[in-house]
Order: structure tokens, then sequence, then C-alpha cells
């Protein structure tokens, strides 16, 4: 997973292709983003490839994500 602050997942969260859009998922410590990998091949958000790639990315384990919302 490419893994983003809040501030840079607020500034690549939008329309970046038509039908196209990025919208990074917080994990559970409030404050990292995460983006899949995918998005660095895929054509529809070529216009920010480059930023995205200079972003770390590492695997992110389970317990990272956050907890499901009881219902």
């Amino acid at each position: 997973m490419i893994i983003l602050t809040e501030q840079q997942a607020d500034a690549v969260r939008g329309p970046t292709a038509p039908g196209a859009a990025l919208d990074p998922i917080p994990l559970g410590d409030g404050t990292s983003w995460v983006l899949p990998e995918a998005v660095l091949v895929d054509p529809a958000h070529a216009t920010r490839h480059a930023w995205l790639a200079g972003l770390p990315v590492r695997e992110v384990a389970p317990e990272e994500w956050p907890a499901p919302a009881s219902q």
C-alpha cells in the first residue's frame, strides 16, 4: 500500500480522469492513509503517478485497519 499523511491524502483526493478518482482510506491510527499500489499503473490516475511514486510503500497488517463499525 502507498502510505500518506492526512495532508497528503487531502491533496491527492479527488477526480483524476473522467469517471475516475482517488479516495485514500484511513488506517486505525488516525494519522495514516493508504492507497493500493495499483493506482501507480492505472492510466486513469496518470496525472498523479509521479507524485505518488515518491511516497513510502509497505504492507499494512490486518490490525492496522480501523475496527468495523458496530451496528
